[in-house]
């Protein structure tokens, strides 16, 4: 069997971007540390060998004694082999305008070079400079005057930066190897990292995959506090596509129950060979098409009650249905809107609020015997109305039977008996409430709880 090979990140992938994004970030900020330490490295040793020079330049001075005919002479010279050893690389001079320069051994026959500019008398000069075997040098150089006919003397130290050099570079390549391994060890931690904290992602995906096959239904709720929102809305997203179907399947139980019986009376009518009633059997057919076109609009409501910035004017949707629905009905009816605040902001689609009230209201201006009174206010983040009628009501032991499919409570009255329980349905999908009662004017009282939007 050949080796499995693990797929590589896509580089649209969250995966991908956290891990190259730190990768590059790492790579920066080691390069960063690798320049910096190497020439803090650098001038620490160059400031060594810098020390070491001044030193030097002070054991010259101390050892100069002036002669008798006003030359100069070291009584002392600095006792160390590399001053001694033909250029070595270490190079000491004592120079005066009258007098020939004092050389160390080292030199052999060549020569340091005097100070570019006059400097100051007591001032230290650090320089690099060419030695006699074109090496580089580093080059300290004072002058000082002891007694006051004496010319000024000159001091001058060189060292070979060659062993600085060779120091630096080594540093520089076991720092560049370290750094490379923490390198890797750190892209390989981030990688781990990445892949460990969006193990949550992939169990989502795998915990939706499960729900499209039907092995669960929701996702788990022990997840983690950032990913804790995400599972939530999921959540709410399924829940309200389940009430979705719910509410298709009430709507398709209510529409084959509205035209049970009409299709009933057409079949007996049609059985009826002898004299069949044409009159009959039109009224059936057009009640069985307001039926039809009635659930037909019911099941275009969206029910968008989690659905983000979805808002509709409860004020204004109120206002155009107390004007329309009164021409509409075959009696003076009057209907009194009281609102306090305009407007009222309901967190929904607009169809969907215009067919629950408009349920509402139409049951309402059907059961007055002249009168329909809603109001409406916003009580923090709910929507409260309430439509009251001065119709003959329901009594309280009726009420549960008229929120039910059907419920019917006078058969006398023309319609499908369905107006309250589609209004039960949309304010029940938004995760509202709808609740009966005896209105202050003597009939029914519908108080709707729904929420309410900025």
């Amino acid at each position: 069997m050949g080796r499995r090979r693990i797929p590589l990140p896509h580089r649209k992938s969250l995966t991908f971007r956290l891990v190259v994004g730190a990768s590059l970030l790492c790579g920066a900020t080691l390069l960063a540390a690798y320049v910096l330490l190497t020439t803090l490295f650098d001038l620490h040793l160059r400031r060594g060998v810098d020390a070491d020079l001044v030193d030097r330049l002070d054991d010259l001075a101390a050892g100069l004694e002036t002669t008798a005919d006003g030359g100069i002479r070291l009584a002392r010279e600095p006792d160390l082999p590399k001053y001694d050893r033909q250029l070595s690389g270490y190079y000491w001079q004592v120079e005066s305008e009258d007098t020939l320069p004092i050389r160390s051994r080292s030199l052999w026959d060549a020569r340091l070079p005097s100070p570019v500019a006059q400097n100051a008398l007591g001032e230290i000069k650090l320089r690099e400079i060419k030695g006699p075997r074109s090496e580089r040098l580093r080059l300290a150089q004072r002058t000082l005057q002891f007694d006051a006919p004496t010319p000024p003397v000159t001091f001058s130290v060189a060292a070979d930066l060659a062993p600085v050099q060779a120091a630096a570079r080594q540093f520089s390549r076991i720092l560049a190897i370290a750094l490379a391994f923490l390198g890797v060890g750190l892209v390989s931690a981030v990688v781990l990292q990445v892949r460990v904290g969006l193990r949550p992602l992939e169990e989502i995906k795998s915990a939706l995959a499960a729900i499209r096959a039907g092995a669960v239904k929701r996702l788990s709720d022990d997840t983690p506090t950032e990913i804790a929102p995400l599972a939530h809305e999921l959540n709410a997203l399924l829940d309200h596509h389940g009430s979705l179907i719910d509410r298709a399947r009430g709507q398709a139980g209510d529409l084959a129950h509205a035209l049970k019986t009409p299709l009933a009376v057409l079949r007996n009518e049609m059985e009826n060979e002898a004299t069949p009633d044409r009159k009959l059997a039109l009224e059936q057919i057009d009640a069985m098409t307001d039926a039809v076109q009635h659930h037909l609009a019911r099941a275009q409501a969206v029910g968008g009650a989690r659905l983000l910035g979805v808002r509709a004017d409860a004020a204004h949707a109120i206002e155009a249905l107390a004007r329309t629905l009164p021409r509409m009905s075959d009696r003076d009816i009057e209907v009194e809107v009281a609102l306090r605040a305009n407007p009222l902001w309901f967190a929904g689609e607009a169809q969907d609020l215009s067919e629950l009230l408009g349920n509402l209201l139409d049951n309402a201006c059907k059961w007055a015997a002249g009168k329909v009174r809603i109001a409406a206010e916003r009580a923090n983040d709910r929507l409260k109305i309430e439509i009251g009628d001065d119709g003959p009501g329901i009594a309280a032991e009726q009420r549960a039977k008229a929120l039910q499919r059907g419920g019917r409570l006078d058969e006398l009255k023309p319609g499908s008996g369905l107006g309250l329980t589609i209004a039960l349905d949309l304010a029940t999908l938004y995760g509202g409430s709808l609740t009966l009662g005896r209105s202050a004017l003597g009939g029914l009282k519908v108080e709707l709880d729904l929420p309410a939007a900025d």
